[in-house]
């Protein structure tokens, strides 16, 4: 799917002052909705406490945004969705890398099973497009690699938010271990192509609940 959107919600008190039965009425419903739609997929994950004023996460993925845009709308018209509250959005493109012509990741962003899910945007600094492709190319060949080592523990989605969301980037990555992921992390901070990262904040840890599961939760 070529556009993304990870939307972010809070749960409004008021959802907790209804009795229990219109709660679960309102749940039902919800997950009705969510299992009708057939252009737009929606993977769910649980963000409490991870983040504050936020509950949940819905990870949107469509062929345009036009699609998430009407799914999300028919979702905030809900019982539930009254009760729902956007508190960080995040949309990105997928798009071939310029650094690899046999690349194909792009095309692979379906869900690939982790339980965790960890979100951030990224904008490198001005310096960097200062910089000789070729170069350029040689230094991401350097931090590629190093991810490479990680290939069997985590996954990773990237989309490019140039021009149509605050950051230039988008990266998620999905994993069952968060300590690799964290191995990770430290070990990309010694590589050369940090240097040229002026930000890559705020990131979102999620936790993987089916539609059902994250029903249950709320």
């Amino acid at each position: 799917m070529t556009s993304h959107n990870y939307i972010f919600f809070a749960i409004r008190p008021s959802f907790y002052d209804l009795p229990k039965t219109k709660q679960l009425a309102y749940k039902k419903a919800f997950l009705r909705e969510l299992s009708r739609e057939k252009k737009v997929i929606t993977y769910t994950y649980a963000t409490l406490g991870l983040k504050a004023n936020t509950n949940i996460l819905l990870w949107f993925q469509a062929e345009t945004i036009d699609e998430i845009q009407v799914f999300l709308n028919k979702l905030m018209h809900t019982k539930l969705g009254e009760h729902l509250l956007i508190t960080y959005t995040l949309f990105g493109m997928t798009r071939p890398t310029q650094y690899s012509d046999k690349s194909t990741r792009h095309l692979k962003t379906e869900r690939k099973g982790g339980k965790y899910l960890v979100i951030y945007p990224f904008t490198k600094t001005k310096e960097w497009y200062m910089i000789d492709f070729d170069t350029r190319r040689k230094l991401m060949g350097g931090h590629v690699m190093v991810g490479k080592k990680y290939n069997t523990q985590i996954e990773q989605v990237l989309l490019y938010s140039y021009g149509i969301d605050d950051s230039e980037f988008i990266v998620s990555y999905e994993m069952d271990d968060l300590s690799a992921f964290q191995n990770l992390v430290m070990e990309l901070r010694t590589d050369k192509v940090r240097e040229y990262t002026l930000k890559d904040t705020p990131i979102f840890t999620c936790i993987y609940k089916t539609p059902e599961e994250l029903m249950d939760f709320l």
